[in-house]
């Protein structure tokens, strides 16, 4: 079983590796979830910074690592990416435009937690601000809190699989595709 290290940005994308449905879901295609290192900052990602994150998985025992950034308004993924030191075993994502746009991309969560039908978004990775994009669709309706939409979210079933299934979320499909690899990988070491 592959032992996976994730860094990300924030607390809501801990919440949701944390959960129970996406530990699952990661056990089920032969993934331990060691732990999750929030940098609480992109600039954290940057150079020889993300290396304390990284040692910290690593002496937990996490034999691969996984890098979650936002795009934000930059404006090239591979620039993004090229960003970030090197490292053996190691996939770094790109959310598209932030990682709460999956949010966006999930539709039955959306449903689930508006207790209505909502018509799919066509393109959710295009919000630069994702979270008014929520407020706007009755989401949200106070502060800006991405850990309590986090929780809010998970309650009304999202999941990165239902987002990754969204036609024009690509980077949430690519975020499982680089999962489904570490796992693939581990079959035939």
């Amino acid at each position: 079983m592959v032992k996976l290290g994730i860094i990300c940005e924030g607390e809501s994308e801990v919440i949701i590796f944390k959960s129970e449905s996406f530990i699952s879901f990661l056990n089920e295609i032969g993934i331990e979830l060691i732990d999750v290192q929030a940098t609480d900052a992109k600039n954290q990602f940057y150079g020889e910074r993300i290396n304390s994150h990284r040692q910290i998985l690593i002496d937990k025992g996490a034999t691969h690592i996984l890098a979650l950034i936002d795009l934000d308004k930059e404006e090239c993924i591979t620039i993004t990416k090229q960003k970030i030191s090197p490292f053996e075993n190691q996939k770094i994502v790109v959310a598209v435009k932030e990682f709460e746009n999956w949010y966006l991309a999930d539709t039955n969560a959306l449903s689930a937690f508006l207790s209505k039908p909502v018509e799919e978004i066509p393109l959710p990775e295009e919000f630069d601000e994702p979270i008014d994009e929520m407020i706007k669709l009755n989401v949200i309706t106070f502060a800006k809190s991405k850990p309590i939409l986090a929780r809010k979210m998970l309650r009304s079933g999202f999941s990165i699989q239902n987002a990754a299934n969204h036609p024009n979320c690509p980077s949430a499909k690519y975020f499982l595709t680089k999962l489904k690899q570490y796992a693939s990988a581990n079959l035939v070491e």
